[in-house]
């Protein structure tokens, strides 16, 4: 059994190990020139929209967009997290192929496109090809999507044109299966401009939604009727019979001469309220008299 497992991780490896990519990976390593850049700033970068959940297979290439980073200009690709993510989970890889691949970093930017965390190569783990998936540099990380709400795949440019020597995957089967190492040699893979990317973003927690209560669009005020005012009707209307004016005109002249002013004055007061013309200027000659 072991001569079997060992002959099947000789083929499959060497089978995986030698497949060729669908799309032919630019050969030349050096960083694109700062002419070639569209992008300066973060703020200016075409960002992907993702949603909730999403498994995408995408390649970095010269038709990508080229930015200016802080470790030299480079191919890459941004992408922002689903509004309704809170908590997600990131996984990303960089396939290798044939003798090259694509040297990963990643950038979490917040809301102001500030980088709050960078993954570097030594962040991103070899993971040997088997039946269903290549070779390939991969990280998983979580990241709270709220506050950093994009991020960015691209290479640094000190890495083009070096390279890295990865454990056959015939030799990675036979330590898993604890057989003897097979006769093969370790491949070799060249940093390059760019290569095939895997990303795949779940959805751990959503994010929190606060309700707030919907404001009422302000009621107007209903008119203020004024209070329907009475009519009065002005005291010169009101016929004064002769002997009531004669009355009053008599009491303020005796009140005044017995003395008493404030009968006299109380007296012509109710004749002003009566309306009965005269009676003042009986009070003033009563009192001039006097």
């Amino acid at each position: 059994m072991n001569n079997k497992h060992s002959l099947l991780a000789v083929v499959l490896g060497a089978l995986l190990a030698g497949c060729a990519s669908n799309t032919p990976i630019d050969k030349q390593v050096a960083a694109p020139t700062n002419a070639e850049v569209c992008c300066n700033d973060y703020t200016q970068f075409p960002y992907s929209q993702l949603g909730d959940k999403e498994d995408l297979s995408f390649e970095i290439d010269m038709s990508s967009p080229i930015g200016k980073f802080a470790e030299g200009n480079s191919y890459f690709e941004a992408f922002r997290f689903s509004e309704r993510s809170g908590q997600v989970q990131v996984t990303v890889s960089s396939l290798m192929i044939d003798d090259s691949v694509f040297s990963p970093q990643v950038q979490l930017l917040d809301t102001n496109f500030n980088v709050v965390k960078t993954l570097t190569l030594s962040d991103f783990q070899v993971l040997a090809s088997n039946a269903f998936t290549r070779t390939r540099y991969v990280a998983k990380f979580k990241a709270n999507a709220e506050k950093t709400p994009y991020f960015v795949i691209y290479t640094p440019a000190e890495t083009l044109g070096k390279s890295v020597k990865v454990d056959h995957p015939a030799k990675v089967r036979a330590k898993e299966f604890g057989e003897v190492m097979p006769m093969v040699t370790d491949p070799v893979y060249t940093y390059q401009l760019g290569g095939d990317i895997e990303l795949e973003v779940e959805t751990l927690k959503l994010r929190p939604f606060r309700a707030t209560a919907a404001v009422a669009a302000p009621v107007a005020a209903a008119p203020v009727v004024a209070a329907k005012q009475e009519v009065v009707k002005p005291k010169s209307a009101i016929q004064v019979q002769p002997d009531t004016q004669s009355y009053y005109f008599n009491a303020i002249e005796s009140a005044v001469a017995a003395g008493d002013i404030p009968k006299a004055l109380s007296l012509l007061d109710e004749a002003k309220a009566l309306n009965i013309k005269g009676a003042q200027e009986v009070f003033v000659k009563a009192v001039n008299a006097k």
